[in-house]
């Protein structure tokens, strides 16, 4: 009884009640407080109160959840108020919006005739007139640089792959050569190239109005007559230009003379490499054939017949190696000596140091070769234009016809000459000339040095030697058939207004490249800038697709051999087109809001199927993460746009999904799983669980959008 009457007379405590709050009216715009109740909200959608003393913003967020509001919701968005139709007397924004109408008509009367001028008043006007749009404030220059496709085939094992490159120019950016995609396809016929690259640009929304140039290797699929990639695209666009890979044929100049040696010296290089590269036995007997001569050991180089720049630096090296090399050979005697080199070497084989025709031919090529090696190299560099290309192959092929006519072949091969007697020196001389010969030939059949070609038209627009004029602009304009882009005219004055810097750039020695991003960055020349574009982007190698195979057997080694395509460019990619250091990467990066949200969020794992066709998988998997190989994909795909991983899932899993909890379906494989990542060399994150789906995972592409 004493308890009961002490509770009783403790005070009832009342509940505590929730009042209106201004700041929800930021995030729900309809809502209204109702005067003199603080307890209860007003929807200006439903025409309606109702209480949030219990509530509060629950009370709030109920009342928007209820299908009268939604239905409210959505006949608001599909009606338009009368206000749009009814103009206030003293609206403000009257007189702009007349200003605007009547501005747009000016500039349709001003630039009857579409060019690029028209294009960029009219880019420059937009933000003028639209100056709360932000897309207009962040428009830029509307003068899109040309650019250049370059494409090759190859093979990884039976796949056969395909890299698309493109290159352009810009005064602000130079010369830039990115690599669009790498991907691999069966089919290599030309048709299917063509559709391939059409394909591909389009995806990447280039036109095919803005590609100047088709860069590849000299075969007739590309640059045939008839039926070839060329031909289909200039079907496409008529003023793409023909940039076949210039590098190639100077290589294939130096191997046809070759070829015609009496002595095969690809034969005698490989041979000899071959000889030693397996046995470690024969390379101690060699270094001590060096020491025993007094000359620094040095390995010997293999030549690979494919590659451009191999054959000279092996020559070179078993010229600089000779005596050892000699030596070496001569001790084994005919029983143990390869036959080829054996017949190369017995003249000798009494050690009385007679004159021998392979250390002649050794002289001769190791001097001769380095006139392709070195225009190679400079024709290999990525700011190389065709302005340069003409006085490339016509001082290549002057050097050669001057040595052909002075009959000079090194000066060391001139004192092994003497060695010998008149009729086998004659011979040799003979037999050296025709290298010269063959070479010519080759060039001039593969190469046009006649005056109709457009690389020596363009010539003079190199700054190289003296200033140009306007005549030359007009001829460039017209073999480049850009009359119908340009307006000459105006042309014409920007011609005025960069002249007087012509000279000065000239003398500065820089490349060509940067002479015209110094010649026309600070000037509103768009005309100028325009066939500068289109002249500097036009490639005169296919190196850049090249060097794709290259990076790939990097990539693509022995021990990542599970690794897809798709992987594989994504890492290409990001060494070819990025140029940042990790920590200016760092510091890029972590400005980009949208990529770290898109790689914080789980939409980069989702894709369009309905929930029952998911792979066997009733729900979409939760929790989903990257390993680091799969990251890296995906980071590349975020930054170039490119089509998502199939399933929405990283391509390299092969199946695997990894997640952190256990699926309703699948075979747990739990965390002493020693499952390798595709690409063998990195596990998977340790936390993870590998899940092996009951079913194939589907095919359906799907594209990231971020």
């Amino acid at each position: 009884m004493e308890k009961e009457s002490q509770s009783e007379a403790l005070p009832s405590i009342k509940k505590r009640r929730c009042a209106y709050n201004k700041v929800w009216e930021n995030e729900y715009l309809w809502l209204r407080c109702v005067e003199g109740d603080s307890e209860r909200a007003f929807c200006d959608l439903c025409k309606t109160s109702f209480s949030i003393g219990h509530g509060g913003e629950y009370n709030v967020k109920r009342h928007r959840l209820t299908e009268t509001h939604k239905k409210r919701v959505q006949q608001k968005e599909t009606s338009k108020s009368m206000d749009a139709f009814l103009r206030p007397k003293n609206d403000f924004l009257a007189d702009k919006v007349t200003a605007a109408e009547v501005t747009s008509v000016y500039h349709t009367v001003q630039h009857a005739t579409p060019s690029y001028r028209a294009g960029d008043c009219g880019t420059k006007l937009a933000p003028t007139i639209y100056p709360d749009s932000d897309i207009a404030k962040r428009m830029a220059c509307a003068h899109t640089p040309f650019f250049s496709v370059a494409s090759d085939a190859s093979n990884h094992g039976t796949t056969k792959l395909f890299p698309l490159s493109v290159r352009y120019w810009t005064p602000d950016l130079g010369v830039q050569t990115k690599v669009l995609d790498f991907y691999d396809d069966s089919d290599e016929t030309s048709a299917a190239i063509h559709n391939q690259i059409v394909t591909k640009l389009e995806e990447n929304g280039l036109g095919l109005d803005m590609i100047s140039a088709y860069s590849a290797d000299n075969a007739s699929l590309n640059y045939g007559r008839y039926n070839s990639v060329f031909q289909k695209l200039k079907e496409n666009n008529n003023c793409i230009l023909k940039a076949n890979c210039v590098a190639h044929i100077i290589h294939n100049s130096a191997k046809y003379a070759g070829d015609r040696l009496n002595i095969d010296i690809e034969n005698v290089v490989n041979k000899t490499f071959s000889h030693f590269s397996s046995s470690a036995k024969r390379i101690e007997e060699l270094k001590s054939i060096y020491t025993f001569v007094e000359i620094e050991y040095q390995s010997l180089i293999r030549h690979v017949p494919t590659r451009w720049l191999s054959l000279w630096p092996a020559v070179k090296r078993l010229h600089d190696c000779w005596a050892p090399i000699k030596t070496y050979f001569l001790s084994l005697g005919e029983d143990q000596c390869p036959k080829s080199l054996w017949r190369l070497f017995k003249d000798d084989q009494d050690g009385e140091g007679n004159p021998l025709d392979l250390q002649v031919y050794l002289s001769f090529l190791s001097n001769a070769l380095k006139i392709f090696h070195d225009t190679v190299l400079v024709l290999e560099r990525e700011d190389g234009t065709v302005c340069e290309l003409y006085d490339m192959m016509f001082t290549l092929k002057t050097k050669l016809q001057q040595r052909q006519s002075d009959g000079f072949f090194g000066a060391q091969t001139g004192v092994l000459l003497q060695q010998f007697p008149d009729r086998q020196a004659a011979v040799l001389r003979e037999d050296m000339c025709n290298f010269y010969q063959s070479s010519l030939t080759y060039l001039e059949q593969r190469y046009d040095f006649s005056d109709s070609n457009y690389q020596k038209k363009v010539a003079s627009l190199a700054l190289k030697k003296s200033p140009f004029n306007f005549s030359d602009l007009c001829e460039a304009v017209e073999v480049l058939q850009l009359s119908k882009k340009l307006d000459m005219d105006a042309l014409y004055d920007e011609y005025c207004v960069v002249l007087p810097h012509q000279q000065a750039i000239v003398q500065s020695g820089a490349p060509v490249v940067e002479k015209w991003a110094t010649l026309l960055k600070h000037t509103h020349t768009p005309n100028m800038t325009a066939l500068a574009s289109f002249l500097l982007s036009v490639p005169i190698t296919n190196a850049s697709v090249e060097r794709v195979f290259s990076l790939m057997t990097g990539c693509w080694t022995d021990t990542r051999n599970r690794c897809s395509v798709n992987l594989i460019k994504s890492e290409v990619q990001v060494k070819s087109n990025f140029t940042f250091s990790c920590k200016d990467f760092y510091t890029y990066v972590v400005k980009e809001k949208v990529l770290l949200n898109a790689v914080r969020a789980n939409k980069k794992y989702k894709f369009k199927k309905k929930p029952e066709d998911r792979c066997g998988f009733p729900v979409c998997v939760p929790n989903l993460f990257l390993c680091s190989p799969c990251f890296l994909e995906f980071l590349c795909r975020v930054f170039v746009g490119l089509p998502a991983p199939r399933t929405g899932l990283p391509s390299t899993t092969r199946g695997f999904i990894h997640r952190t909890r256990a699926p309703s379906r699948g075979i747990i494989t739990g965390l002493q799983h020693q499952h390798r990542c595709p690409s063998r060399s990195l596990r998977h994150h340790p936390t993870s669980v590998c899940v092996r789906p009951p079913v194939p995972l589907c095919r359906r592409p799907t594209v990231l959008k971020v």
